[in-house]
């Protein structure tokens, strides 16, 4: 009678430890914007702060290149992610959902910092008629912005780039010229190889 009430009382008591959730993972990163990177299966995926996956794997996110390439992460609710058109890859958005925020667009991106990125984007402009051809003349440029969460150009970035063939393909993104140097301060390279400092709101 004793061992079955010392049994009765073990099992009315809940069991104290761990449970576990995730297992075989890779890599854990740490807390950022109350998600976490993980990786599984060469992929990466988001948890939140308990431990649910709220973002399931996915082999697009763009990691930071270092002595180790840094895992993805959020910040302003928009973490980087890449596809290829074929030629390149291009670079756009999530949120914190895993929506596509702003769709995969950008010859380069940078993660967001503050409220705000760099992007990279080839403008063609028309600068002329060939009548014999019966084809308009352009020229492309890569371009440099700041932009928001929403994709809004806040602050275009004079560029010291020379005119590209409009048929451009890149093997790797274009590097940037400009950086985030304060919340509101962003630092853009010259052809002289020297930097101005511009605000933006």
């Amino acid at each position: 009678m004793k061992k079955l009430l010392i049994f009765i009382i073990c099992l009315s008591i809940p069991s104290i430890g761990f449970s576990q959730i995730l297992t075989d993972l890779e890599e854990v990163s740490i807390l950022k914007d109350n998600l976490l990177a993980i990786k599984k299966d060469n992929k990466w995926g988001f948890i939140n702060k308990e431990g649910a996956l709220v973002i399931d794997f996915r082999d697009d996110f763009v990691l930071e290149k270092g002595k180790n390439n840094t895992p993805p992460f959020f910040n302003s609710d928009r973490c980087l992610i890449k596809k290829s058109n074929g030629n390149q890859y291009l670079y756009g958005y999530i949120d914190t959902s895993g929506k596509e925020v702003m769709k995969p667009q950008y010859l380069n991106a940078s993660n967001f910092n503050n409220g705000y990125a760099i992007v990279i984007t080839l403008l063609k402009d028309t600068v002329g008629y060939n009548e014999v051809l019966e084809k308009c003349i352009t020229k492309s440029t890569l371009e440099e912005f700041v932009i928001d969460t929403y994709g809004n150009k806040v602050k275009y970035l004079e560029n010291p780039r020379n005119c590209i063939p409009s048929n451009v393909t890149l093997k790797k993104p274009p590097s940037f010229h400009s950086k985030f140097i304060g919340p509101h301060l962003v630092a853009v390279l010259k052809k002289d190889n020297k930097w101005d400092i511009y605000e933006f709101q």
